[in-house]
């Protein structure tokens, strides 16, 4: 049996992504599955894929873990090394001489991404996010395949590892299947909005406060769940709850993935606001708006490349110029034709049953890897 690790030092032992839909099809697909992952419970899940924790390190301190990573690879000897994360790329160099196959899975912009991170100092962002771009084509070179999400990713590698395959964020399908609402939310009699995701200014968290603000509380309700990206996002959301909003707009803490389901059914709106910042002027169409699409409810987005599009031809919701005018305005027509989100939900939900769910591509991921363990057996 070909054993395969996959691996990441930032993302979550229960992310939808790597865990439930990666690991979990090639699992099915007879393949021996670890994901190494920080906070994970050690042990084999019901679809087979075991899991073992990695030492939970801040930001600064990730570096620690390549020495540690690097002799338990040594120790378990996989088929195939799977890395999450782009300072990951720098194990390959190591491990390349005793694991047969390494895949490098590109999950965002990851340059465009750098040039937006809060933590690093302004003047900085630019000379980061060259060198990210820099090292990550000249390490994930040294894999035997890649994998992203949308075809325009691929524009950062070079010619090298000839094995790609662009493989969508689409959340399983299944998941959304008969989910019961959490009856205290639902049961508010406002137009209820949900927002589930990471709460950040360049993905709409204080435009979503501006426009709560101009909305009279008996109308509209935000459940607002997820983590916040900076100590900063949080000191003014918690703020401005705190002066008033707090009767409107409902904290929900992290949502786990396997909660998800019953908090979108509870609302009647998936909101996606995301600002054009440089990573989300790029075509991309977010899984959280799938999900919310994939749940029956009516969706309200920022007109962006790909997510714009696709809410305009399936009909399922609206799609609002960038900025809070645009989407007050679009709130404002979504409260005044409340009689048809059911509708715009139910065809949502039947493209994304069609075309935009996991069960559609989950077959190129497994015809991908039998492409690249060639050989091994």
């Amino acid at each position: 049996m070909i054993r395969v690790v996959h691996l990441s030092v930032v993302h979550k032992p229960d992310d939808p992504r790597i865990h439930e839909r990666e690991c979990r099809t090639l699992a099915e697909a007879g393949y021996a599955v670890l994901y190494l992952a920080p906070g994970a419970e050690r042990g084999r899940d019901e679809h087979g894929v075991l899991l073992a924790p990695l030492p939970e390190r801040g930001r600064s301190t990730r570096f620690l873990d390549s020495i540690e990573i690097a002799h338990s690879l040594r120790a378990l000897r996989p088929h195939v090394l799977h890395v999450h994360d782009p300072e990951l790329l720098t194990l390959f160099p190591a491990v390349k001489a005793f694991i047969p196959r390494l895949v490098y899975d590109m999950h965002e912009y990851v340059p465009e991404a750098v040039a937006g991170k809060h933590y690093i100092p302004e003047k900085a962002r630019p000379f980061a996010s060259q060198a990210t771009a820099t090292a990550q084509k000249g390490l994930a070179a040294l894999g035997s395949g890649v994998v992203v999400v949308t075809d325009e990713q691929l524009d950062a590698l070079g010619s090298t590892p000839k094995l790609r395959l662009v493989l969508p964020n689409y959340p399983r399908f299944e998941r959304f299947d008969g989910a019961e609402p959490l009856p205290d939310l639902a049961a508010d009699p406002r137009l209820k909005l949900a927002y589930v995701g990471s709460l950040s200014r360049g993905r709409g968290c204080a435009l979503m406060l501006d426009v709560m603000e101009q909305l009279a509380a008996d109308e509209a309700v935000l459940y607002l769940g997820g983590t916040f990206a900076s100590p900063d996002m949080e000191d003014e959301t918690r703020s401005r709850l705190a002066a008033g909003l707090d009767d409107r707009v409902k904290l929900l803490g992290r949502v786990p993935p396997a909660e998800l389901p019953r908090y979108l059914a509870a609302a009647d709106v998936v909101w996606i606001p995301a600002v054009p910042t440089v990573q989300y002027k790029y075509p991309t169409i977010p899984t959280k708006l799938l999900e919310g699409m994939a749940m029956g409810l009516a969706a309200l987005v920022t007109n962006l490349p790909r997510r714009g599009e696709l809410v305009r031809l399936e009909e399922c919701g609206l799609a609002v110029e960038p900025g809070v005018d645009g989407h007050l305005r679009g709130l404002r027509r979504l409260l005044a034709n409340r009689e048809t989100l059911p509708q715009m939900g139910v065809r949502g939900r039947r493209a994304v049953q069609r075309r935009f769910c996991w069960e559609v591509v989950a077959g190129d991921l497994v015809d991908f890897y039998g492409s690249l363990c060639a050989g091994l057996t």
